[in-house]
């Protein structure tokens, strides 16, 4: 079941590949901020990709490119195939 994910859980998502991508995939994995009840919590972006993970909204186009050139290559443009490809290479 997918679906229209809330504005502040898309910008925790897009961050999340912001992140990742500046990365260096040493030391611990990068942390976010995401609002719960208006209050920024840190949270891993791997859990950052839990949030949308049957979000069917539409990937920007910036953040699409982030990935690709990150070698995150999502089956479709939507943040959930986005969020299933960035977690499978989280777990390599």
């Amino acid at each position: 079941m997918g679906g229209h994910a809330p504005g502040h859980v898309r910008d925790t998502f897009l961050s999340a590949i912001e992140a990742y991508a500046d990365w260096n995939l040493m030391g611990p994995e990068p942390t976010v901020e995401f609002e719960v009840h208006y209050e920024p919590r840190p949270i891993p972006i791997s859990k950052a990709c839990g949030l949308v993970w049957n979000c069917t909204d539409i990937l920007p186009g910036d953040a699409w490119d982030v990935l690709v050139g990150n070698d995150v290559n999502p089956k479709r443009r939507t943040y959930a195939a986005a969020a299933r490809a960035l977690l499978s290479r989280l777990k390599t």
